[in-house]
């Protein structure tokens, strides 16, 4: 059995992940949201479109988890913006602690 933290590389399926909340992850998470809002795009509407269950994008808004990469450039194309939206008024003070 692996040992995996939030802060891994690679997700491994079923296999329990310590909860680790990040102010980035936070961060995505409500620029995710508050994008989503903008364009009166409802949760069961994003889940659709990105094929996640809506417990995975609630957890991924509320930036309890994490979102990878992949998934980042998905929900920025979806929700037509640029994967650096979603940094936007993210404090420089913020990046040395994360």
């Amino acid at each position: 059995m692996f040992t995996v933290s939030a802060d891994s590389f690679m997700e491994f399926a079923n296999v329990p992940t310590a909860v680790v909340i990040n102010s980035i992850d936070v961060h995505i998470g409500r620029q995710a949201r508050m994008r989503r809002t903008s364009l009166g795009m409802s949760e069961q509407e994003l889940c659709k479109l990105l094929g996640v269950h809506r417990s995975n994008l609630a957890a991924h808004e509320a930036g309890a988890k994490r979102i990878n990469a992949a998934m980042l450039l998905r929900i920025a194309k979806v929700l037509e913006v640029g994967p650096d939206y979603f940094f936007q008024g993210y404090a420089e003070e913020d990046w040395q602690a994360a």
